[in-house]
């Protein structure tokens, strides 16, 4: 009888200590967050005390999914520790973006800026949301190992950058205009 109490007692401290495990709104500044997965078709998680810090830059525990956030960003999604591992990326419930498929066998392990530069190894996936409010959550497609940690990044969408045809039109009539002017100072010159 004692020994039951005991173990009751055990259980009920532990249930009691246990962090909650709470979403909560994530910063769009190219913060990578590591989070937890149990293999291919398991959701990810918050990253539990097990979880090995990534490096390179080094990377935040991320909380309970979904991770929310309002404002357009770029997501990146990046295999880490042992490669092989595939995600796929929901925003509200609707997949978006689509996974690389990379050989196994890296050996970046931790190091983030060594996954990013491996991509015959590592798994990324990147997507550029819109303006309005998001809903992050991911799923792993596949895990040979059966389980483990990778990163996730919300950052600021780069500026757009004009294309050589847009530059090319508006450096023509800018000239247009200027040959216009020239002509008309001209023309009042000799009147």
């Amino acid at each position: 009888m004692g020994t039951r109490i005991v173990v009751l007692g055990v259980l009920v401290l532990l249930v009691l200590s246990a962090r909650t495990a709470s979403a909560g709104p994530i910063t769009v500044d190219g913060t990578w967050r590591e989070f937890g997965f149990l293999g291919a078709g398991s959701a990810g998680t918050d990253c539990p005390v097990g979880c090995t810090p990534a490096t390179n830059p080094a990377a935040v525990a991320a909380d309970a999914p979904p991770w929310t956030f309002s404002g357009a960003a770029t997501i990146t999604v990046l295999d880490l520790f042992t490669s092989g591992d595939t995600f796929q990326l929901f925003d509200n419930l609707v997949a978006v973006g689509s996974p690389s498929a990379p050989a196994a066998d890296g050996e970046c392990g931790s190091d983030i800026g060594c996954a990013l530069a491996d991509a015959a190894h590592y798994s990324r996936l990147i997507a550029q949301l819109g303006a309005g409010t998001h809903s992050l959550t991911i799923n792993a497609v596949a895990s040979p190992f059966g389980g483990g940690a990778a990163v996730f990044q919300a950052a600021a969408p780069a500026a757009a950058v004009p294309e050589p045809g847009t530059m090319l039109l508006l450096g023509s009539g800018l000239a247009g205009i200027a040959a216009r002017a020239h002509r008309r100072r001209n023309q009042t010159k000799a009147s």
